[in-house]
């Protein structure tokens, strides 16, 4: 079965169009493992900008390992096969680091078979001194790292670019210790690295989390670390392949964080405040792609809200490239952005009102009017988009069956607006509406919340599908609740969840299965509404933003009043973040 997986590597390599030059002669050997498919893992920004950083340093040589596709995870799982990087199809215990990228926490369970499959233990503290070092970074853990931490001999805890080198030099200077000594080397004199091993969680006698206990001269926070765009080369695509989400399409980051304040989206918390790269850095970073492809996509949590989005916009059709758009904001949706929607010929649209009622729009804070959607739904038609989708949320905190309602009846003026639009072309315009269920994230303000639980959503998501169901021209993609329950688990969870997933991972039990035989019921972690001042098993995080900014905004909500965007004005301390951006000054 080596050859099939070396095969499958070959091919994959060859059609690859490539900005890096990678050292395959490097001292230090890394090989950076995403725990989804290989389509899913290029098409992910955080894991290419890390390969590149790491390939970066002359004396490394980064490969990458992606879960595998289902023939070999099939020999995988039967023994058969064992899981080898793609470069050079080496067996990952050859390598000194094992470094994931998590993006999403429903891969969790693909992490420790992963594992298992290249030979390792999945448990820390199980493995031998000669074996490679375990870790992750990425927007998962950077929000909740404790349901992996018995499996992690550490984590990479803020943004890629002030980690990566930082980390190799200690790494280096530990060279020559035992393990535990290297960890605790990291833990004390490395910023940002979180060793779950030298800190210990207490429980209360109901199983509410009271501490995490430092030993030793650890922190007793982590604190995430944070760049200023201006010092750093934007994030980008260093790899362009047919196979990914966004075919043979280069993408650059041109912001970070998001400053609207919408309670339910934890990158517009945990990347505060907002930052832009400049209009130079993101067109060097275009020339360097257009003899490879003419498709460009701009990559950011508010790509409307980007300063200079206008004449980035007119500079790349001038230079004859395709653009495409992470998001769109419904109320942004400006003059340049529709040329260059049509001059690319992008036929699909996505915005997301999230909400159906202005009035549950105001308490999850998307400031969004009904005729801001209506507006740019017409719009988009008229410059000739004929695909729109539409992102809703159900679930979310104080719905009722009236913002359902809203849903429907906003849908169908969408619907009217562009087929009034759409009159006269040779294709009228198609809607698709995405559902999907509300999962409260941690270092948001509904981390309080609970989950609305399987069954409401089901009867939420019946009763929208019925009342759409008739509607001409509109398609409607629900989610299944049951595997938002689960994300919900693994987002909100402690370190106790970790014995849960490992049973799913390794023993092939169903997550129903796991629950029935768990001592604690995960309703726990899902479907109970936090406690004012109950302690969070992810605060051994600290992002900057106040405990007490985030818990405001949650009593905000709960009345029914609406968000403030970030103020993002010098000697702004109205969350936390900018005050403390200012006192670690750029990096």
């Amino acid at each position: 079965m080596r050859w099939k997986q070396r095969q499958l590597s070959q091919i994959r390599l060859t059609r690859e169009k490539s900005l890096i030059s990678r050292n395959p002669g490097g001292s230090i050997h890394i090989v950076l493992a995403f725990p989804n498919t290989y389509h899913v893992g290029m098409s992910n920004l955080g894991f290419q900008t890390a390969y590149r950083l790491f390939n970066d340093i002359p004396f490394v040589t980064c490969e990458r390992v992606f879960y595998p596709d289902p023939e070999i995870r099939a020999k995988c799982r039967s023994g058969r096969a064992q899981l080898l990087s793609m470069e050079s199809s080496r067996p990952l215990t050859d390598f000194h680091l094992i470094a994931f990228s998590v993006s999403f926490e429903n891969d969790y369970p693909a992490i420790l078979e992963m594992l298992h499959w290249a030979g390792l233990s999945v448990r820390s503290a199980d493995r031998h001194e000669t074996d490679p070092l375990v870790a992750a970074g990425g927007v998962a853990v950077l929000l909740n790292p404790e349901p992996l931490a018995d499996f992690m001999d550490f984590f990479f805890i803020g943004e890629a670019e002030g980690l990566v080198n930082p980390f190799v030099r200690h790494w280096i200077d530990a060279q020559g210790a035992s393990r535990r000594e290297i960890l605790e080397y990291l833990a004390e004199h490395c910023p940002g690295l979180y060793v779950p091993r030298l800190y210990t969680p207490v429980y209360g006698s109901t199983g509410v989390l009271q501490s995490i206990q430092p030993k030793g001269k650890v922190p007793t926070r982590v604190r995430a670390v944070k760049v200023g765009l201006d010092s750093i080369e934007p994030a980008h695509s260093v790899l362009v392949t047919k196979e990914t989400e966004f075919s043979e399409t280069a993408l650059i980051e041109i912001g970070r964080g998001c400053g609207r304040g919408c309670r339910f989206c934890a990158a517009g918390f945990i990347y505060r405040p907002p930052r832009f790269h400049t209009l130079e850095a993101i067109s060097r970073l275009v020339a360097e792609w257009m003899p490879h492809t003419a498709r460009i996509g701009l990559v950011s949590p508010a790509v409307s809200d980007y300063p200079e989005l206008n004449e980035l916009c007119h500079r790349l059709l001038d230079w004859n490239l395709q653009v495409h758009f992470s998001s769109l904001r419904a109320d942004k949706v400006s003059p340049d952005i529709l040329m260059a929607l049509g001059e690319s010929g992008l036929k699909a649209v996505a915005i997301a009102p999230e909400a159906g009622s202005e009035r549950l729009r105001a308490v999850i804070g998307k400031h969004l009017t009904d005729e801001n959607v209506l507006s740019a739904a017409e719009r988009l038609t008229a410059c000739g988009v004929q695909h729109l989708k539409l992102y809703f949320m159900i679930g979310l905190p104080l719905e009722t069956r009236e913002d359902l309602a809203a849903t429907v009846d906003l849908v169908k003026r969408v619907k009217h607006r562009v087929l009034e639009r759409s009159r006269g072309q040779k294709k009228l315009g198609e809607i698709t509406l995405s559902v999907h269920s509300f999962v409260p994230k941690p270092f948001t303000p509904f981390q309080w919340a609970p989950f609305a639980g399987v069954s409401e959503l089901k009867a939420k998501a019946k009763w929208l599908k019925h009342a759409l169901g008739k509607v001409a021209n509109v398609r409607v993609h629900f989610d299944l609740p049951k595997w938002a329950y689960v994300q919900a688990m693994l987002s909100r969870g402690d370190r106790r969840v970790g014995d849960l997933l490992e049973k799913v991972a390794l023993k092939g039990m169903s997550w129903t299965q796991v629950a029935r035989e768990s001592v604690l019921n995960p309703d726990f972690w899902v479907m109970r509404e936090r406690d004012p001042d109950e302690v969070f098993p992810w605060e051994i995080v600290d992002h900057g933003v106040k405990r007490a900014f985030l818990r405001s905004q949650y009593e905000r909500a709960m009345r029914g009043l609406a968000s403030e965007p970030c103020v993002q004005e010098p000697g702004c301390h109205i969350c936390g973040a900018c005050g403390r951006a200012h006192a670690e000054g750029p990096s």
